[in-house]
């Protein structure tokens, strides 16, 4: 009974700074008997490389069999929270094959790990997925080793690009909460709408959604959790895969604000433009937010890379306002920029920068205003 009431205490308590770190405690105390306890799920994140570096990232946690989201309302929001309280495992080592070269290194302490291999390998003719190899040596994991997608841009590919998640490719509301509280927190990948015209849109400039012509590259503020349910909504639309960078929703004192919307998506982009120096990037995005802000940083920041701007309006903010003023400003530079209410007009403006042909387009690349 006093053991009972202790669960509960430490339960109780697990609120503010204390919340993340009190909860992993009290599942520690309910599966202390479990015969899965001490066996842990890899989770693998898309990499990428260039020529000299090769990228991949992931996490380990414990292994739970994955509940069945079934069709009520509260089993659903039972199956999403429960992707939400990931239940990280902290000083795993994981090992990493690639490119004819194995590292190793150990999980943080939310589970997370990473590895930037240095290797000496040409980029390919065209874009293609390779892959790399993970395994912890030292615990028994789900599998007794998994394969990570590995993107490698074509070597002569002027073209790549860089997208935001919400409320461009995927409908989330994420402007109104209160509003859209259930697409936030209940609907399933295939219950979620794309965005008018993003598949139509991607498919043109990627030819293959599982195997593009050109590199994607995801860039959002959304948690790593989300990375399943985010892939396999692109598989489901036909929307290119490619490498995210998406942010961690740990809780406690240290980080009781997750870093900030905008500090992550610049950075993850400049660390992008700066790993592939041969690319130019068309970077997607919407005005709900702050990817216009964003977008025009990376234009000052890198000079000469930004080859054009897609906006989807979801504020009507294309033409007035700070934004449209920043749009006008990334035009000035010699831009093309494309602002609308859908990507659905997006398609034409996509034909005018001649996207089927990245090597001529990227040489002849002109300012155009393809706001409608």
């Amino acid at each position: 009974m006093n053991e009972q009431l202790s669960l509960t205490g430490t339960f109780l308590r697990a609120a503010a700074a204390g919340l993340e770190s009190d909860i992993d405690r009290f599942e520690d105390l309910l599966f202390k008997n479990d015969d899965l306890a001490g066996k842990v799920r890899l989770l693998s994140y898309a990499g990428y490389r260039n020529a000299h570096e090769l990228c991949v990232s992931g996490r380990v946690v414990r292994y739970r069999e994955p509940l069945d989201a079934g069709e009520g309302t509260l089993s659903r929001l039972r199956a999403m929270m429960a992707i939400y309280n990931s239940e990280e495992v902290p000083g795993v080592c994981v090992r990493c094959h690639a490119c004819g070269g194995t590292a190793e290194t150990r999980s943080d302490e939310e589970g997370y790990f990473s590895f930037a291999l240095p290797i000496d390998k040409p980029l390919p003719d065209a874009t293609s997925w390779e892959s790399a190899t993970l395994w912890t040596p030292e615990q028994e994991a789900q599998s007794a080793s998994i394969r990570v997608p590995i993107m490698a841009p074509a070597a002569d590919d002027h073209w790549g690009v860089i997208s935001d998640i919400d409320d461009t490719i995927i409908e989330t509301g994420a402007t109104n909460f209160v509003k859209n509280w259930r697409r936030v927190l209940v609907d399933q990948p295939d219950d979620r709408l794309a965005v008018p015209g993003a598949a139509k849109l991607y498919q043109m400039i990627a030819h293959d959604h599982q195997e593009p012509v050109r590199p994607f590259f995801y860039v959002s503020s959304s948690p790593w959790n989300l990375y399943g349910f985010i892939a396999e909504f692109m598989g489901l639309n036909g929307i290119p895969h490619g490498p995210m960078f998406l942010t961690d929703y740990g809780i406690d004192r240290d980080k009781l604000l997750k870093v900030a919307h905008g500090t992550h998506k610049l950075a993850a982009i400049e660390a992008i433009l700066s790993f592939y120096p041969q690319l130019r990037f068309l970077l997607i995005g919407d005005n709900g937010q702050h990817d216009v802000e964003i977008y025009a940083r990376a234009v000052q920041d890198f000079p000469g890379r930004v080859a054009a701007v897609f906006i989807r309006d979801v504020e009507g903010s294309c033409k007035q306002g700070t934004k449209a003023g920043l749009l006008n400003g990334i035009e000035a530079d010699g831009i093309p920029v494309y602002c609308g209410a859908g990507f659905n007009d997006a398609l034409t403006a996509a034909k005018e920068l001649e996207l089927d042909r990245p090597l001529e387009a990227a040489k002849a690349i002109s300012a155009k205003d393809l706001r409608p």
